[in-house]
């Protein structure tokens, strides 16, 4: 059997750039293809160990790790610590990922059992199932940072907020809503939307009475209740428009206080903020439990 050496060094070279290259994107490092280029070369010079058996020593886990190690400084010159820490992280995951896929695909579209007997025939295959595995892998790859980086994202804008009401008090976790353009009408001021089941505690008992009998959309009760509680809390209508009803209303009240617990910070809220009621669930997954409009935070 004949191992041509220029294919091998050409093969590892491309899949080498490739691992680099997602790591790049995955990172979001700035860098060029050259650097790219040249780090991928190092790392497939590194193969040429196997055909020299006093090179054995090449071998050894602390010589793979300087090499990977070399190759991100080649490719990316990272300036800070944890910042190479981010991009070494991601290199060896996405090379996992492709050696994974890459052998499950063979496990799945071969005879064989185990994993033991893998052994590829050709170079013809065994570029054919590393194109198909890092096509896959790569696709893989895109959907679970998308998909954490947009959960981060979230909970990035989530937020801890105190409600008080007749010396009693709530906390809901409000998504910071930059989408969120409801004010009162009156005043004008921003309007934060919190879920009935996560104010129910503060609320008067004829308030509640009132969302138990599902009749916080009928004007002529509320109007009463209104009137019945004037004492106990403050009540206003706040009108909204969403996809599907152009004309729907909000009971919304005047809390005594409420504090914002943002970036390590408590920040009270001193203008007259109206909390209104919503009957429903704001995001079914119960990440939070209320939305908050970003004026609240300047």
């Amino acid at each position: 059997m004949y191992v041509y050496i220029e294919y091998v060094l050409l093969e590892n070279v491309i899949i080498n750039f490739i691992i680099l290259y997602v790591t790049k994107m995955l990172t979001r490092t700035r860098t060029s293809r050259i650097r790219l280029f040249i780090a991928s070369l190092l790392g497939s010079l590194y193969i040429f160990h196997l055909f020299f058996p006093n090179a054995k020593f090449m071998g050894r886990f602390i010589i793979k790790i300087a090499i990977s190690v070399l190759m991100i400084i080649i490719a990316f010159y990272p300036e800070r610590f944890n910042l190479f820490l981010k991009q070494i992280s991601a290199f060896y995951l996405i090379s996992f990922i492709f050696a994974g896929t890459t052998m499950g695909l063979y496990y799945i579209l071969n005879n064989n059992l185990t994993f033991i007997n893998i052994s590829f025939k050709t170079s013809k295959e065994l570029i054919r199932f590393l194109i198909i595995g890092i096509g896959l892998s790569t696709a893989l790859i895109k959907y679970i940072f998308k998909y954490h980086r947009t959960k981060m994202n979230k909970e990035n804008f989530l937020t801890r907020v105190t409600i008080s009401l007749n010396n009693k008090k709530v906390n809901i976790i409000a998504l910071i809503d930059t989408g969120n353009s409801l004010k009162e009408p009156i005043s004008q001021k921003p309007v934060i939307i919190a879920e009935y089941n996560a104010v129910e505690s503060i609320l008067p008992d004829r308030l509640k009475k009132l969302y138990l009998e599902n009749k916080e959309f009928d004007l002529n009760t509320i109007g009463k209740v209104m009137e019945e509680i004037r004492d106990e809390v403050k009540l206003r209508l706040i009108p909204y428009k969403s996809i599907g009803n152009e004309n729907g209303i909000l009971i919304g009240f005047k809390p005594d206080s409420i504090n914002v617990h943002y970036n390590d910070e408590v920040k009270k809220v001193k203008d007259d903020i109206i909390v209104a009621i919503y009957n429903n669930k704001l995001v079914y997954d119960q990440q939070y439990n209320g939305l908050l409009h970003p004026e609240i935070l300047g």
